[in-house]
């Protein structure tokens, strides 16, 4: 009798503990919500003050212009215009650009300087990004490649153009 009692109660301890197991509470601590409060959380709370006190995203841009921007140290200027020479925002994504979704389209606006000179351009590395005619052929190997040059923490490839020209024409996608 004493037994049946003893295998009656523990069932019922045993069902009662599952029961508890499967609460949808969370752990109090249980940062990464894995279940456990360990020093996984530990970590993933430094992670969040980290990344609480550096909330700044990387921002991408690209570059148009008469000045080799291997040259320079940060980027400046930025410009807002469709038409000056610097450096312009992408944002904080890189978009894949194709014919349909264009970087820069000339045809809508030309980058245009004073002085017949080479052309420089500037694109994130990590960006596929070619240079067209305005016929749609593939005009990327005309661009001389130059060194890449890392400005806030973002690679850039730079391209020189071959012949002095006083405005930017070249599809960007």
């Amino acid at each position: 009798m004493k037994q049946k009692i003893f295998m009656l109660l523990a069932a019922v301890l045993l069902s009662s503990a599952s029961m508890f197991a499967q609460s949808n509470e969370p752990l109090k601590g249980d940062v990464n919500e894995d279940g456990v409060v360990d020093v996984a959380d530990v970590v993933a709370v430094i992670d969040i003050i980290a990344k609480s006190q550096n909330n700044s995203e990387t921002t991408y841009y690209w570059y148009v212009g008469q000045t080799d921007p291997s040259t320079m140290s940060s980027i400046t200027p930025i410009v807002n215009d469709l038409t000056s020479p610097g450096w312009r925002e992408i944002g904080t994504t890189l978009p894949a650009y194709s014919a349909s979704n264009k970087l820069y389209d000339p045809t809508q606006n030309e980058i245009v300087w004073t002085t017949k000179s080479i052309p420089y351009i500037a694109v994130p590395k990590n960006a596929t990004i070619n240079f067209y005619d305005s016929l749609g052929n593939n005009i990327t190997s005309t661009y001389i490649k130059q060194n890449d040059i890392t400005l806030n923490d973002v690679v850039y490839e730079v391209y020189a153009g071959q012949v002095g020209v006083k405005r930017f024409s070249a599809l960007l996608y």
